[in-house]
């Protein structure tokens, strides 16, 4: 089998990167279909008339995204099951097996991608550090159970009738005591909504906002399903960068407003923490140019170091901010419940544009979360998570510093994940996260979660390690294996400068 591949020496990506997406591309067009075998490398290389090193690099990012399958002896071929992300290219392109519908463009309007919350991968990796899971063991089932049971032995009508599209009273009521004891905030019950998640919350708010007529500023690198959701409805984005102190509030505009989205308690994905200074410098200048914010308080349960910062929506006495909360991280992303809190102004309109979007979530999961943080039973859950977490994470940092000495690592202080940057004259961390799956370890960089870069610099040296449902055994067994893997690369592939680093600026 013969494949037609193109190459141009003179474009900025490598001969790689063009074999990898010229076959991906092959197969998402459906002229590679799914079963269908491939040339070995050596056969390939011959045929194009380049090293097979390239090529083999390219089917190890293929295989490791899930596009392609080794099977032995017998070849390699194009997998069966594709990566989600492919079948909605694959719609996308127009590939399907029923009648295409021919709609005059101007009924279509909608334009975008999905964001990535989900492993890229179709095989997980023995020990996997994929970003932004809660420990599977942590969960209180027993008292979940023992609350679920309470509940609907009690539904009466809640299991057959609509509820307030809102959300359930005493959740709201619990909600409002919560943010006021651990974020500082002091809201009522009505300023909240209930969603489903953080990303149906940024639903809400968008419709509330006029996201095609006002500037959005944007962390960079950012949330991808912000980024994504944004730019969908229309809405100008513009860049701000991010440091050790987090969103850079003096590269605003003094001279014009809009909407700021930031992750201030564990920006995603540096995982900085955003300084008390620069919260009151941002929530002046939102006052200054008559602006809104967007906080979404990602991992703000989990401080280890120092005490928690008030949230923005807590300091903030003009109510210019739209708060987001989750319960994803805290307990579970299977619960799919999470909240917004809107200015005391806007909780009519909220409260309207939910009922349009959906009739309510769920009334048991809502009416047994109600009762979990009433009760006391959610604080003294966070606290043994929280116990649990630093452990890992002291485990993580332990390791890398075992292994690879002086380390470079942000977001150490808070979350469930950090970004630690490779060591000098290590390979492209796209490259590393292909090699360490082949030996059962799950790496990623920043393009390979549900992270953005809009300028494409900062994924290409550090890798995000999430290590919250890791055990403290195979943290350091795992860190063991990349220091083994950065050492044979060096060795293998130095000698022919295969991989260009990014230079730091």
């Amino acid at each position: 089998m013969e494949l037609d591949l193109r190459f141009n020496k003179n474009a900025s990506e490598t001969l790689q990167e063009q074999a990898f997406e010229q076959i991906r591309s092959h197969i998402l067009s459906g002229r590679l279909r799914p079963g269908m075998s491939l040339p070995p490398t050596r056969q390939l290389a011959e045929q194009l008339n380049i090293s097979r090193n390239t090529i083999s690099l390219a089917y190890d990012r293929l295989a490791a995204e899930g596009y392609i399958e080794s099977r032995g002896r017998a070849g390699t071929f194009v997998s069966r099951a594709l990566p989600d992300e492919s079948l909605s290219a694959d719609v996308r392109s127009g590939s399907t097996n029923g009648p295409k519908l021919d709609l005059p463009s101007p009924l279509l309007c909608f334009s975008g991608h999905p964001p990535s919350v989900t492993r890229p991968d179709v095989a997980n990796p023995i020990i996997d550090f994929w970003i932004g899971r809660s420990d599977p063991d942590s969960f209180p089932v027993d008292t979940w159970r023992r609350l679920l049971l309470r509940k609907i032995s009690a539904a009466g009508p809640n299991l057959t009738e609509y509820g307030d599209p809102a959300g359930l009273s005493d959740l709201r009521i619990a909600l409002a005591s919560h943010l006021g004891r651990t974020r500082g905030m002091l809201v009522s019950p009505e300023q909240i909504i209930v969603t489903s998640g953080s990303q149906d919350g940024l639903n809400l708010i968008c419709r509330l906002l006029n996201t095609q007529h006002h500037p959005f500023f944007i962390e960079n690198p950012c949330y991808q399903g912000a980024a994504f959701l944004f730019r969908s409805m229309g809405a100008s984005l513009h860049p701000i960068p991010v440091d050790q102190n987090g969103f850079v509030v003096e590269m605003l505009p003094r001279d014009t407003g809009g909407v700021v989205f930031v992750t201030p308690s564990h920006q995603y994905p540096t995982g900085t923490t955003l300084s008390l200074e620069r919260r009151l410098q941002l929530l002046k200048w939102a006052n200054d140019t008559n602006s809104i914010i967007i906080e979404d308080d990602y991992d703000c349960h989990f401080r280890y170091d120092g005490r928690p910062v008030t949230a923005l929506a807590g300091l903030d006495n003009g109510q210019r901010v739209f708060y987001l909360g989750t319960f994803s991280k805290s307990l579970g992303a299977g619960l799919r419940v999470g909240f917004a809190v809107v200015p005391q102004g806007l909780a009519d309109p909220a409260r309207i544009v939910k009922s349009q979007m959906n009739h309510g979530q769920a009334w048991l999961e809502q009416a047994v979360l109600a009762e979990f943080i009433e009760s006391g039973l959610y604080d003294r859950h966070l606290r043994r998570a929280r116990k649990l977490y630093k452990s890992r994470r002291d485990c993580l940092l332990a390791s890398l510093g075992r292994y690879f000495g002086s380390t470079e690592i942000t977001g150490a202080e808070a979350g469930l994940h950090v970004v630690w940057r490779l060591p000098p004259g290590s390979p492209d961390a796209r490259v590393v996260q292909q090699r360490a799956r082949l030996r059962g370890v799950g790496v990623y960089g920043l393009d390979s979660g549900a992270a953005y870069d809009f300028d494409g610099t900062s994924n290409r040296d550090s890798l995000v390690l999430g290590y919250s449902s890791i055990q403290e055994k195979s943290i350091e067994t795992a860190i063991c294996r990349l220091h083994e893997l950065l050492h044979d690369m060096r060795r293998e592939f130095t000698p022919y400068a295969v991989f260009p680093r990014q230079q730091s600026a």
